[in-house]
């Protein structure tokens, strides 16, 4: 196990949403029952004081039905290579693609339909991955049962899953994390994938960017105690830079109030900007992710960024990156750190402010104030 993972004691818990005001969201957004909230939260006497850090990684799937891993051991060694840069009191991945024991796709004319084996969950776990955001194209590949069968097996591996359900208040739970220092709520919204894999009332899916859920994401996050809101974003189209639509998304979340916004689905890394003071992260690209990837294709490198924010009681938050090979021709499917030359190269692409320091790049963040 992670050390990380042996050093923390995880609760995992549904907590209903308790605050003045809920009336009001559901005088607004309607009379459905109030999304609850799922809740990680350290365990006393475990809190780290001083400092904590939150760490995001990109697009993430151990194996599939063209790149299966053979035993467990092979789920654990792929993501060896990469198991020192995992190191956030609260880690955060998008599990592109379904968990599960089914591989009988919803919709069979779909291009690509992904499905992991369900040894992949605990790998993932032993990992130090403490939630497994579900908010993408790919989450309902293997329909209800495929989603069922990914959030019972992070359950049981003592992970958190958040960003699709069984109806759009269950998709719309956001993810909330109790610190010492403050409470962090994860909210994932994406774009339209397609009527199959959308959310409704009573549909099951993911949660879909409109002026309304991205507001009614960050107003259940606040309302469950968050002090800052995160957008975790599935949105942009393969192995393509940054879009207007992103930055037109980007600035309706940054006016709804989020305090970062880290987006996944390119593949590919992409740049860092800033709206206002908000670090907007348009693409972390993959983490682990068991396809062979279309880099060369494209014309671009094949890698990835593992993203954390660090903050430090009485000090600015950082931002720190860390690079990540991704791309499985060159790797053999285990993805592995940028070499130094590899991060000279990619770093400053990603924001020429970063400082590169070893294995990792900070740059200070005028955001993440301190809760009054």
């Amino acid at each position: 196990m992670h050390p990380k993972t042996r050093d923390r004691v995880l609760i995992v818990t549904a907590l209903a949403v308790a605050m003045a005001g809920t009336g009001a969201l559901a005088a607004n957004y309607g009379a459905k029952e109030t999304p609850k909230v799922a809740s990680i939260e350290l365990a006393a006497g475990l809190r780290a004081e001083e400092h904590m850090s939150i760490q995001f990684l990109g697009d993430t799937m151990l194996g599939d039905g063209v790149t299966p891993l053979p035993d467990p051991p092979g789920y654990d060694a792929a993501v060896a290579g990469v198991l020192p840069l995992i190191d956030g009191d609260l880690v955060i991945a998008n599990a592109e693609g379904p968990m599960t024991y089914t591989n009988e796709p919803m919709n069979r004319g779909k291009q690509f339909s992904y499905h992991a084996d369900p040894r992949a969950a605990w790998a993932l776990s032993k990992a130090g991955i403490d939630a497994i955001g579900l908010g993408n194209n790919h989450s309902m590949d293997m329909g209800v049962t495929g989603l069922e069968d990914t959030i019972n097996l992070a359950t049981n591996a003592a992970m958190t899953t958040f960003g699709a359900g069984h109806n759009l208040a269950e998709a719309e739970r956001p993810l909330i994390w109790h610190s010492d220092m403050g409470t962090v709520g994860v909210v994932a919204l994406g774009e339209n994938f397609g009527k199959a894999t959308r959310a409704d009332e009573v549909t099951p899916g993911t949660v879909v960017f409109s002026p309304e859920t991205v507001q009614r994401g960050y107003d259940l996050a606040r309302a469950a105690g968050a002090d800052w809101v995160v957008a975790y974003v599935h949105w942009g189209d393969n192995y393509t830079d940054t879009l207007q639509a992103q930055r037109y998304w980007a600035q309706v979340m940054v006016d709804a109030g989020y305090d970062l916004i880290v987006g996944t689905g390119p593949h590919i890394a992409d740049k860092i900007e800033f709206i206002k003071d908000v670090p907007v992260v348009y693409s972390l690209g993959n983490f682990v992710f068991g396809t062979p990837g279309r880099f060369a294709a494209y014309g671009k490198q094949g890698i990835g960024i593992a993203l954390s924010v660090e903050l430090t009681r009485g000090a600015p938050a950082q931002l720190a990156v860390r690079c990540l090979v991704t791309d499985n021709f060159l790797t053999g499917f285990f993805t592995q750190p940028c070499s130094p030359p590899q991060m000279v190269s990619a770093i400053p692409l990603v924001h020429p402010a970063l400082q590169i320091q070893g294995d990792v790049a900070r740059m200070p963040c005028r955001c993440f104030e301190p809760p009054e």
